[in-house]
């Protein structure tokens, strides 16, 4: 199965374009690296920020579990006890601050998309990150590599794209990065 990184549209067989969206789809194992990206700053198909920013933003989906249920709980127990608010403000602190983080990085991958420089990188490794599990699946995750100022820079994608476990070593891909932030890369066409 093949899903669109900019909609999360699932096809059986590719296609160069996700039809609901009109993103480009990356090409599958084995096909040329694809067209290059256009220059910046470029456009990103519909909901496509909204699913960088929050619906596949691991960290502020996490957050938020964090951040809603101890405001659920801080009533109750303050009226049972009032220092037993400190045990839900302890992980209200920690869910604000997993969202805070969850948010600069997906301002960062969006700001890459828009803005970023395209250079032509290749996958490092692909393997299946075992300390995750989302009902009772690992992700997979994508280490690339990219030319930057003659110094080879990394970037990691996490993702449940099972398209991403056909990839090999050493496979073409575009990367698109900030060039005051080497650290903020993707890859495109986007693989979520």
């Amino acid at each position: 199965m093949i899903t669109c990184g900019w909609c999360n549209t699932h096809y059986q067989k590719w296609q160069s374009q996700c039809i609901p969206c009109g993103g480009p789809i990356p090409p599958p194992p084995g096909m040329e690296i694809g067209p290059p990206p256009p220059p910046p700053p470029r456009e990103t198909p519909n909901r496509s920020a909204r699913r960088t920013m929050l619906t596949s933003n691991i960290l502020v989906l996490v957050g938020l579990g964090f951040t809603l249920l101890p405001l659920l709980l801080i009533v109750p127990l303050f009226l049972a006890n009032p220092w037993a608010v400190l045990f839900p403000l302890f992980f209200l602190v920690g869910g604000l601050s997993m969202i805070n983080l969850g948010w600069k990085s997906g301002r960062k991958t969006l700001h890459a998309f828009r803005d970023g420089i395209a250079v032509q990188g290749n996958v490092h490794s692909i393997n299946r990150d075992h300390t995750t599990t989302v009902n009772g699946q690992h992700p997979w995750k994508l280490t690339y590599h990219f030319p930057v100022d003659n110094r080879i820079q990394s970037g990691t994608i996490t993702t449940f794209n099972s398209i991403v476990g056909t990839f090999k070593y050493g496979q073409p891909l575009w990367v698109l990065y900030l060039p005051e932030d080497h650290e903020a890369s993707t890859v495109y066409p986007p693989i979520k």
